[in-house]
């Protein structure tokens, strides 16, 4: 059975102007030991708690998770290295997670890992037409 608060629970936890960073910082632990890297992040970020936003940055970079890094990122409000990008986009194609792929591949510019991206979302796409 799951130890996670309910919807207002949550809510008012992630949400509350009293809640202390200890507690953010501990529910943010919580949602993440329970694979909710999404909600975790928010925790994290309400507390402002840099290791736990690193952490989850460096997960969403070898996961190709364009969505949870940038999160992560932003609440760190830290600058993205093209080499990041990069990473980040090989991962993303890696998983199989095209169109993250290839939005990390034109946040650089990176025309071969455009093309890439665009290819397997192409053969994707019509593989979905087929059946």
């Amino acid at each position: 059975m799951s130890k996670l608060p309910d919807h207002l629970k949550r809510r008012d936890v992630l949400y509350g102007k009293n809640t202390p960073a200890e507690v953010l910082r501990e529910y943010g632990d919580l949602y993440l030991n329970e694979g909710k890297p999404n909600d975790a992040v928010e925790f994290f970020g309400q507390a402002c708690y840099k290791e736990g936003l690193q952490r989850i940055r460096q997960m969403a970079l070898e996961e190709g998770d364009l969505f949870l890094f940038s999160r992560a990122t932003e609440f760190l409000q830290e600058e993205v290295s093209p080499e990041e990008w990069r990473k980040l986009g090989r991962k993303a194609l890696e998983q199989g997670k095209y169109l993250f792929a290839l939005k990390c591949f034109e946040k650089i510019g990176d025309r071969a890992g455009i093309e890439e991206a665009r290819k397997k979302l192409d053969e994707t796409m019509q593989g979905q037409e087929v059946s």
